[in-house]
C-alpha cells in the first residue's frame, strides 16, 4: 500500500484527535494536520494538498463538510465523510460511492476505507464521486438517474433504469444491466436495497433484488418465481409474495 497523505476535519477535538490517533498506528498513512472548520480547512487542503479528506458532516453550529466540498468541485484528493448516522446523508454517500466511517470509527472499517482509497489514487480514478455527491445534495427532493458502482477496476456511473437486477455473492454484489454487462461490485446487497427499493425495485429473496420495469411473469410452479424480461427467473421467499401480489395490483 503506498503512503498517502491525509488532513482531517472535524469540529470536535478530542474526536479528532482519537482519528488522529488511529491513522498514526498506520506507517502508509501521513496525517498533515487537522482544522476545525470550514475557512480553516479550506486554506489548510489549498497549502498542504492532501491526497485525503477525512470530514466530518456537522462542523459546528452553522456549517457543514458539504459547504466545504462545493468549495472543491474538481477536487484532486480523495474523500472520506466521519459521521454520526443521519439517514439521508448515508443515502447520498451510497448513490455516490462516497466512502463514510460512523463515529465511533472501528480500526477495521478505517483500514478497509484506507485500502480502497489506496487503490483509487494508485490508479489514478477520476474524482467522479465528489460531483454526484454535490448534485445529489443540492437537489435533495430528486431521485438520482445515476448511481455509482465500485468495482475493483473502475468507479462506473450506471443510469437506474438500466439495472435488471443485482444478486449478492457472498460479500460482494452482481449487478446485471440490460446491455448484457455485469458488475461486481464490494458492497452488499442490502446496501443496494436500502436506497434502491424506493426506486421501484423488489427484495424478492435475500439474495435477489429486481427492477420491476422488467418484469414479465411470475409463475407458480415449484414453489414461485419471477421471470424477467430477459429470461433471467429468480426466486420469491414465501413471506415476500404478499407483498408482491400487492406491487403488482399497483402497476
Amino acid at each position: 500500500m503506498l503512503t498517502i497523505s491525509a488532513v482531517i476535519v472535524e469540529d470536535e477535538i478530542p474526536v479528532a484527535k482519537s482519528l488522529e490517533t488511529l491513522l498514526d498506528q498506520n506507517d502508509k498513512v501521513n496525517v498533515l494536520g487537522m482544522a476545525h472548520n470550514v475557512i480553516d480547512a479550506r486554506k489548510m487542503i489549498l497549502e498542504k494538498k492532501p491526497d485525503l479528506v477525512f470530514c466530518d458532516i456537522q462542523l459546528g453550529k452553522s456549517e457543514t463538510g458539504f459547504d466545504l466540498i462545493e468549495q472543491f468541485p474538481e477536487a484532486s484528493f480523495k474523500l472520506i465523510f466521519v459521521t454520526a448516522f443521519n439517514e439521508y446523508a448515508i443515502k447520498a454517500f451510497k448513490y455516490s460511492a462516497i466512502d463514510y466511517l460512523l463515529k465511533p470509527v472501528d480500526p477495521e472499517e478505517l483500514e478497509e476505507a484506507l485500502k480502497r482509497t489506496c487503490k483509487k489514487i494508485e490508479f489514478e480514478e477520476p474524482q467522479k464521486e465528489i460531483q454526484s455527491l454535490i448534485q445529489m445534495m443540492k437537489n435533495p427532493s430528486d431521485r438520482p438517474k445515476k448511481i455509482l458502482f465500485k468495482t475493483s477496476e473502475q468507479i462506473k456511473a450506471v443510469d437506474v433504469s438500466s439495472i435488471i437486477r443485482l444478486e449478492s455473492e457472498s460479500n460482494y454484489t452482481s449487478v446485471y444491466l440490460n446491455d448484457g454487462k455485469k458488475l461486481l461490485v464490494s458492497k452488499s446487497l442490502k446496501e443496494y436495497s436500502d436506497i434502491l427499493e424506493e426506486r421501484y425495485f423488489f427484495r424478492s429473496h435475500q439474495s435477489h433484488l429486481i427492477n420491476l420495469e422488467f418484469f414479465d411473469v411470475y409463475e407458480k410452479n415449484d414453489g414461485g418465481y419471477i421471470k424477467l424480461t430477459d429470461g433471467t427467473t429468480v426466486p420469491v421467499s414465501k413471506r415476500k409474495k404478499s407483498l408482491l401480489f400487492e406491487l403488482l395490483e399497483s402497476i
